[in-house]
């Protein structure tokens, strides 16, 4: 049995990967956390694109982009290079139109460094989980 990562995507989507022991996300998503800080942003200081794992987090890694050449806090050739970036990831990410409803994170909870966290889920792996589950009586995979 096995806790899933509680990071949710720009899509809203939660990631599905396995959750490290006794922490909320998986090996991927812990360094993505702790390298990422959360303080207010100002004016003056470099534009930090979120990392690009969905087609969510392009778009909103564009509109940045857009924002910071358009408010004149990127120069034009800085901008056109990071353009370019988010058209090659573009075409390397999953081309899914829609969150899956069973993907969707429907409630949150917070860290403690005020990060959103996707509600707790755990994964069974039968048949070796099956003995110790607490759900097992209800359990379309419990194996006896």
């Amino acid at each position: 049995m096995f806790q899933e990562c509680r990071h949710i995507m720009p899509s809203g989507a939660r990631c599905h990967s396995p959750a490290l022991r006794e922490a909320p996300y998986c090996y991927f998503h812990a360094r993505l956390h702790r390298l990422t800080p959360r303080q207010l942003r100002f004016q003056d200081e470099p534009l930090e694109l979120p990392p690009l794992e969905d087609r969510g987090a392009i778009q909103i890694a564009l509109a940045q982009v857009l924002g910071a050449l358009a408010s004149s806090r990127l120069d034009p050739r800085r901008a056109g290079l990071m353009l370019y970036g988010l058209q090659i990831a573009s075409k390397t990410v999953p081309s899914l139109s829609r969150v899956l409803d069973s993907e969707a994170v429907r409630a949150l909870s917070y860290d403690s460094d005020g990060g959103e966290l996707a509600e707790e889920h755990t994964n069974c792996e039968p048949p070796d989980d099956c003995c110790d589950c607490p759900k097992k009586d209800t359990c379309d995979d419990y194996e006896q």
